[in-house]
């Protein structure tokens, strides 16, 4: 596998990241990922857009090769084959030869890109199998997750707890409300209507929860960002979770409770997925 560093092409095993990196130290540091199907990067803009959005409200200088990202990973697509990937696009604030809080003014942000084979999504050709099981957690992250930051223990912490059963996805929520999952937006369906949390700094302003919020519109599917209790999650018609990397997937279970079962035809989620 092939990956970009700081100017360079190197394989994945030559790559080195010196443990001074500020993204090592201090996770001081933000990502992008962005999906790419047969060579041709999908809503490239938009996450470009929301990349440089973490660089202003993290104060971390934007690398000049940034200037030349799409071309950059047009070329590692090429170099690592697969026909569809995700890139994985980090930019920390650089090495800082002494461990301080307060960064070195002249410091040299780092950029590192790398990219995988993007799986395909099983409900595309499967849209009968069986939905995601999900736990509910009090969201007890930080307060800016409206920023794509690489400081992520917040989102994976209880993933690694051996007292839980492992779930395919945690779904967040603060005083009583629905926030996101760990690595996806949530959206719910009532009586034909689909819901989803409005913006702010709880959640992340998600490029496919846009698109498909767009999508969805232009298709005369009535959409609601709003507040959503906890209790409304249990009398849901569907609830579903997007992400760039698994586009749009159904729920089949939150704790214990068991989603009502729905003809895929007949379900919104289903519609959702078919814009991919």
């Amino acid at each position: 596998m092939w990956v970009y560093l700081n100017g360079s092409y190197i394989k994945a095993e030559d790559a080195k990241i010196s443990p001074l990196d500020r993204s090592a130290t201090f996770g001081d540091g933000i990502y992008e990922v962005i999906p790419s199907y047969d060579q041709k990067l999908f809503l490239f803009e938009e996450h470009f857009e929301r990349l440089k959005s973490s660089l202003y409200k993290t104060f971390i200088s934007s690398p000049q090769e940034l200037e030349d990202l799409e071309n950059i990973l047009k070329l590692l697509h090429k170099k690592n084959l697969h026909k569809n990937q995700s890139f994985y696009i980090q930019v920390s604030r650089g090495v800082q030869a002494v461990r301080s809080h307060a960064a070195d003014k002249d410091l040299q942000s780092s950029l590192f890109i790398t990219s995988q084979e993007l799986e395909p999504n099983p409900y595309k050709s499967q849209p009968n199998l069986k939905g995601l099981t999900t736990r509910l957690e009090e969201d007890i992250r930080w307060q800016r997750c409206d920023i794509k930051t690489t400081a992520l223990i917040g989102n994976i912490l209880s993933s690694h707890n051996p007292t839980l059963n492992p779930v395919d996805e945690v779904i967040f929520h603060k005083d009583g409300l629905i926030n996101e999952g760990s690595k996806s937006n949530l959206f719910m369906v009532k009586e034909g209507i689909v819901f989803t949390p409005p913006l702010s700094n709880k959640i992340l302003p998600g490029v496919t929860r846009q698109y498909l919020l767009d999508k969805l519109l232009s298709e005369g599917i009535d959409v609601l960002e709003q507040d959503i209790d906890i209790q409304e999650l249990y009398s849901a018609d569907e609830v579903w979770l997007t992400s760039s990397t698994k586009e749009v997937q159904p729920i089949h279970s939150i704790d214990d409770f068991i989603l009502p079962s729905k003809d895929p035809k007949e379900s919104i989620w289903h519609r959702a997925l078919d814009f991919f």
